[in-house]
This record gives structure tokens, sequence and C-alpha cells, in this order.
């Protein structure tokens, strides 16, 4: 993975999960698009389940509309099923074997497109399954649908993918089903990209070049000479996290904090930020290098 707030581009809101009339979502794929444009969204994907759509047409100046597909193969170990999000797939991809996780998720990769794991915690996947999955692109550390039912962020899920060396970045979405209310235009996941095509899309997912948050933001994290280097929107604690038993918290003097510079230790494996705004919302760095 790259660590975003190095590199050269602009930054985009993005959406990455989104549900319409073509399967159990509330709006047309045109109304979706322009409610998610007046929101200040600059990508969406629709990824409507088990089919995927011809989004010619629905893209404009600045507002990226990307094909995508959530798709559903079996989770034996859990005896439910996996929920899947293929980005940057062409319309009218069928799975050769759709009941099978690990050649679905080969097929969306020879196609060009990414896949997510998507709420795990939602699902009740657990590691034990979790790491029998082969080339999963990302993993959604929060969703906001799965918020209806208290199991909207899955954290834990992707601290045990990251402590087994599944080293993957994560996406915020909303997975968007309702017309409108609470989790509707509210996660975001920022991607640095150098502009606003699908396969800058793809790689930024792909190479963890973003940033998640359903309400914080961060403008800053790195390492440098030792020191990791955090600036965000006001804060009332930031998180520096890696290993098991490894990071530390920070939290205001006064009421809110908005940078701080501290020092790591070069030998954990990697280095993390989780940024908890005065509300509770939260925002979660990729992981980069602790030297």
């Amino acid at each position: 993975m790259v660590n975003p707030f190095t590199k050269k581009g602009k930054w985009y809101k993005a959406n990455l999960h989104t549900h319409t009339t073509v399967s159990d979502g509330k709006l047309s794929p045109a109304e979706r698009v322009e409610q998610y444009r007046k929101a200040g969204y600059h990508v969406l994907a629709l990824t409507d389940h088990h089919v995927t759509q011809d989004v010619r047409g629905l893209s404009s100046k600045n507002m990226l509309v990307v094909s995508g597909i959530e798709f559903h193969p079996r989770c034996k170990r859990e005896k439910t099923n996996h929920h899947f999000v293929g980005l940057g797939v062409p319309h009218g991809l069928k799975f050769s074997r759709p009941k099978d996780a690990n050649p679905s998720i080969e097929e969306v990769r020879r196609a060009g497109g990414v896949v997510i794991l998507a709420h795990p915690f939602w699902t009740g996947i657990e590691w034990s399954s979790i790491r029998t999955l082969k080339g999963i692109d990302a993993v959604e550390v929060y969703n906001s649908t799965c918020e209806k039912i208290g199991r909207a962020t899955s954290e834990n899920e992707w601290s045990y993918m990251l402590d087994h060396g599944m080293a993957i970045p994560a996406v915020a979405t909303d997975d968007t089903h309702a017309a409108d209310g609470p989790y509707v235009c509210h996660a975001a996941t920022w991607l640095n990209m150098p502009s606003l095509t699908v396969a800058n899309v793809v790689k930024a997912v792909r190479t963890g070049c973003c940033y998640s948050t359903h309400g914080p933001k961060i403008h800053d994290f790195r390492v440098e000479k030792g020191k990791v280097k955090v600036r965000c929107s006001p804060a009332q604690a930031i998180h520096i996290m890696s290993k098991p038993a490894a990071g530390y918290k920070f939290i205001p003097t006064g009421k809110t904090i908005t940078s701080l510079t501290a020092e790591v230790d070069p030998k954990w494996p990697f280095i993390r930020v989780v940024v908890t705004d005065p509300q509770g919302r939260k925002a979660w760095s990729n992981p980069i290098a602790a030297s």
C-alpha cells in the first residue's frame, strides 16, 4: 500500500456501495446519482445485487459513476453468505461459479475490477472464514446502513486481517438502499487520484491511496525521522494503532485536538491512525510503514 498523504493528486469523495431500483434500492440509478452529486460526492459506484448496470450517460464533469456489483457466494464455516462488492467491472459480468467465493473473486479481478469484503461484522463472518479468502482488495471498516442494528463498524475484523499479514486497505460506505435518511450521503472514502477516472478509482482502492470516514477529516498522516505526524479536523481523541498491544491514545488538554507529533517504535510492522470527533464519529487511515 501507498501513503496517500505523500502522493500528488486531488482528493475525491466517493461512495463505493450503492443500491438502486435495479435491485432493492428505492431510487432509480439517475435519481441516486443526482442525490450524491448534490451532496458533494465525486464518485458513486452502483453495486446492485447480482447484476451490473450500463452506467454510460450517468457521469458528468465532476461526478464519476462506476459500474459495480454486489455478490454473495457461500460461506461454509458460518453457514451464511459472504457479501462482496466488485468495482470497475464490465456491464454484463456473469460468474461461472456464483456460489463459490474465491473463483468469483478471481473473476472480478480478471475482469479488471477490485473486490471489497462488505460489512463482515454485520454478516457475522469470522477470521476463520476471512483467512480462506484469496484476492480481496479492501474491506469495509464502516457501513452506514449496518448502523440500523449496531453493526456498522468492522474494525475488529480489519484488525485481525492486518495482524495476520493480510495487508489490505479499508473503505467506508453507505450501502445505500433508502430514498433518504441518516444512512444516505453519510459515509465516504476519500480517494487521492490524479484525475477522475474508473482506472484511477480501481488503483486508489487497491493500493490504499485513500482514507475512510463518517465525519472527521484527516489532512495529513506520515512518519518522518522516527515520528508520526497527524493533522485532522477537530477531534476528541486520536489513536495511533499497530499490532496487538501496540499503540497510543492522544486526548486534548482543551476541548479538541487537530494535530500531533509523537515518536513511534520502528519495529512495529505498520501504523495507522483513527480520529474520533466530538460527536463520536470516526475516520480511519490505511496502514503505513512505521519507519
